[in-house]
């Protein structure tokens, strides 16, 4: 993955997935281009996922306690 895919927000990420399957989609594409499109996505792809994964990790509730201290529980509890 490039340096610029890896610095790439989550969000631009996803919208070049979008571009990519748009391209793929479309009539008439060489092999060579699909297969180079084909592969910077599955790039993308697993950049993407492992950066949800991370956030999905992070996200907590902050509860505030009663001695008005913070503590932090994982949003499936």
């Amino acid at each position: 993955m490039s340096d610029v895919q890896r610095d790439a927000s989550y969000e631009s990420r996803l919208s070049r997935l979008e571009s990519i399957v748009a391209e793929l989609e479309g009539d008439g594409i060489p092999l060579d281009r699909a297969l180079a499109l084909f592969e910077e996505g599955i790039e993308l792809l697993r950049s993407a996922s492992d950066e949800l994964t991370q956030a999905e990790g992070r996200v907590a509730l902050l509860i505030e306690r009663a001695e008005g201290l913070f503590d932090t529980r994982d949003v499936d509890e």
